[in-house]
């Protein structure tokens, strides 16, 4: 019964109702330094299509990633279910298990489906799958794609030109490991239609001042896609995948200018070293500090505002796409959900960049807004939610029942204000990163979260107190009895979700040990 549970199937999800099926735009961003944007003062990211949406819809204030990985939090997002189950743990190879898409479920009421932009789920089948759009294999680089090459000429745009600032490393364009391309200007500039620096340590600006970044091919291609269906009177279900503002953090020439660099405050833990976190995290943390030319705060606040503007500028990509959903006549039948995979380290912990291979704050609170027709504006939730739930809260905007085996629950009921039941806890998960296989588990409830990584340090910190997750409270005799309810409640998710492979044996029998 369970390998059926896990497998599910299409025809699980059975219409509720016949009537006007809403259009669904689900907007996913890609490693937001969003817990700057809500905890710092100073110059910190601009986000008006954010605020916007939590103005008009429901705003999620304590969503956390299911998984702190591009590929397994976006295989989840497809799915509907744990790592565990979908089996793909990292962002390495992983074969299909063979579980629906959501599209599927969708398709089948007659919803046209498509995905725009980065796709990094470990699945390669998306036409077989059905859906429409434009998603390259793998990671992806949009800038050597023809279609991109398309919408520069289609609007007369220049090749996108890219000046770095700073950087630990840049690649040139390869071929089966072989260089095929060094194209580099006399002053340095880069044409990222040439270069391989798209997924690099680096930071700097575009000088074209036409709309070439990725952001802006992606929403215009998703927009145009809407159009059709709604001249045609289809529904339609769109996902919309930036790959900002993961860095490379690539600012285009008109947001440059947006911050003062020297407005930037410096991130509480910028000089504390991550020397109370797993073994792996602090080796990461030393490649990175021997790596990276960077070392004062004075000298991180150019980085900074680079990648704070980067946010700002994708996040205006999705107000320039809000405003033709109105324009065009589509917003007021369109869910939107605007959310992300995971967060990004950068600037924390003593001077992290990307994910740090931890399940820390910064990697894990994410984004959520959900602005659904006919639901209350202006609500505000404060309860335990993750983009685990997404799958099922797009069923439900469908009309369709969450089938049984999901392992998200969805989220229409808490939109829509209902005094409904929720979880009190929440489980995420991690497989480890970096080439370094080391199982991680997370346990938030109420202000605490626990941390569990195999074989190494388990964490307690009191988020409300501590938001930047500075005193490890473990071994705290005060906290004896928080400690203990945080470790039957893991154990109980653990067991409720199926999760008892052997790449946890060690973190369930540590928490059982107490």
């Amino acid at each position: 019964m369970e390998t059926e549970r896990k497998k599910g199937c299409a025809a699980d999800g059975l219409p509720e109702n016949s009537g006007p099926k809403l259009n669904i735009l689900w907007i996913v961003l890609d490693h937001v330094t969003f817990r700057h944007y809500k905890l710092m003062k100073g110059a910190v990211p601009v986000l008006p299509a954010y605020e916007r949406l939590a103005r008009e819809g429901c705003e999620f204030t304590n969503c956390h990633s299911v998984h702190p990985l591009c590929l397994p939090a976006r295989a989840a997002m497809l799915t509907g279910v744990y790592a565990n189950h979908h089996g793909k743990l990292d962002n390495g190879e992983y074969p299909d298990c063979g579980l629906p898409f959501y599209t599927d479920y969708l398709q089948s009421l007659g919803y046209r489906t498509a995905y725009f932009g980065k796709n990094h789920s470990g699945y390669e089948n998306f036409r077989e799958k059905g859906l429409e759009g434009f998603y390259p294999e793998g990671y992806g680089n949009p800038y050597h794609m023809e279609e991109y090459r398309d919408y520069l000429a289609k609007n007369g745009y220049g090749h996108p030109i890219y000046r770095q600032e700073w950087g630990m490393s840049t690649i040139f364009k390869q071929e089966n490991g072989r260089v095929i391309s060094e194209k580099i200007y006399e002053n340095g500039d880069y044409d990222l239609t040439e270069s391989d620096n798209f997924n690099m340590y680096c930071a700097g600006i575009l000088k074209d001042t036409g709309k070439v970044h990725e952001s802006d091919f992606i929403t215009n291609s998703a927009l145009d896609w809407m159009e059709g269906c709604s001249r045609s009177g289809a529904s339609f279900a769109v996902r919309v995948d930036m790959w900002g503002p993961h860095h490379a953090y690539q600012v285009p020439w008109e947001m440059k200018d947006l911050l003062c660099a020297e407005e930037i405050q410096e991130y509480p833990t910028f000089q504390e070293p991550p020397t109370q976190k797993a073994q792996m995290v602090q080796d990461f943390w030393e490649r990175i500090h021997d790596r990276n030319p960077l070392q004062t705060w004075e000298e991180w606040q150019p980085l900074m505002k680079r990648a704070y503007e980067h946010y700002s500028y994708i996040d205006k990509a999705v107000g320039e796409m809000l405003d033709k959903l109105e324009e065009k006549g589509m917003a007021g039948n369109t869910v939107v959900i605007y959310t992300a995979d995971h967060g990004d380290a950068l600037g924390s912990h003593g001077g992290l960049v990307d994910k740090a291979g931890d399940m820390m704050e910064e990697v894990m609170h994410i984004p959520l807004v959900i602005r659904w027709p006919g639901a209350p504006a202006g609500n505000v939730c404060d309860r335990l939610v993750s983009n685990l739930d997404l799958t099922p809260t797009v069923l439900e905007a469908a009309g369709l029942n969450v089938p049984d085996y999901m392992d998200g629950a969805g989220l229409s009921g808490l939109v829509h204000n209902e005094n409904t039941g929720w979880r009190e806890d929440f489980m995420a998960e991690h497989f480890g990163h970096f080439g370094i296989r080391a199982a991680q588990r997370t346990l938030y409830y109420k202000n605490y979260k626990y941390i569990a990584t195999e074989k190494d340090v388990h964490e307690v910190y009191d988020l409300e107190a501590d938001p930047f997750e500075r005193q490890n409270l473990i071994h705290d005799a005060q906290y004896r009895e928080v400690v203990s309810e945080l470790r039957r409640r893991l154990l109980a998710n653990m067991d409720r979700f199926g999760d008892n492979s052997g790449d946890v044996a060690d973190i369930r029998e540590r928490a059982a040990q107490g």
